[in-house]
């Protein structure tokens, strides 16, 4: 048994795929790209397959993590070759290396966001951005496990964040919780400068660009 860990980006329209059908997508494909897969055992054999940080509905992933094990070693530029000559449009495999992490080892992931707020010139949704993200306590309701809601200060679990001006948008950069027992969206931080201004925001493109450890060092 040889564990690999693929890395692939989605964008475009297959961001609103959601991850149950992303799931069902790459497994037909890793059958179809005939790798040399090691299956489950049980009733019901499968390819394992995993992912390590499965990412939001509607959320651009440029470097998403996905892991195989195969029973056999093979060339991995190859499997990455084959895999794409099964993909759907705005999915793309990336490259493909033994996992050098363990997937309980994410702790971080960086976020981009181009958003602009409703009747408001970019310069102002800076403004309105930075002078929340600044302030000592953001808040949000969050769902939780259970179904319900509880307030959490959004703004205490934001490791770092910057706004800058585009032509017609706002970019916001912002690094959050990702790991098992912390996981803050970016919506949630939107949600809460929402909150705290009183202006609504236009719908956000969201796009995660990295996934990194406790020490920030990219997830491998």
């Amino acid at each position: 048994m040889i564990p690999i860990r693929f890395f692939f980006e989605k964008k475009g329209a297959a961001r609103f795929i959601s991850h149950l059908d992303v799931n069902r997508c790459m497994a037909r494909a890793v059958r179809r790209a005939h790798l040399p897969l090691w299956y489950t055992e049980g009733f019901n054999p499968h390819p394992y397959l995993t992912f390590p940080l499965p990412l939001s509905l509607g959320v651009i992933g440029l470097r998403e993590p996905m892991d195989l094990r195969l029973v056999e070693e093979m060339d991995l530029e190859e499997a990455v070759r084959r895999l794409n000559g099964h993909m759907p449009e705005d999915v793309k495999f990336l490259s493909a290396a033994p996992p050098i992490m363990k997937a309980k080892d994410i702790a971080w992931a960086s976020y981009e966001l181009h958003t602009r707020w409703q009747g408001h010139t970019v310069r102002e949704t800076a403004e309105f951005l930075s002078d929340a993200l600044s302030r000592p306590t953001l808040c949000a309701l969050k769902r939780t496990k259970k179904g319900g809601q509880k307030e959490v200060d959004v703004k205490s679990h934001i490791r770092s964040f910057s706004v800058e001006e585009a032509d017609d948008f706002v970019r916001l950069r912002l690094t959050l919780p990702a790991g098992a027992s912390v996981n803050v969206n970016p919506t949630l931080v939107l949600q809460a400068v929402e909150n705290a201004t009183g202006v609504l925001v236009d719908a956000p493109i969201l796009i995660r660009d990295g996934i990194f450890n406790a020490d920030l060092t990219s997830f491998l």
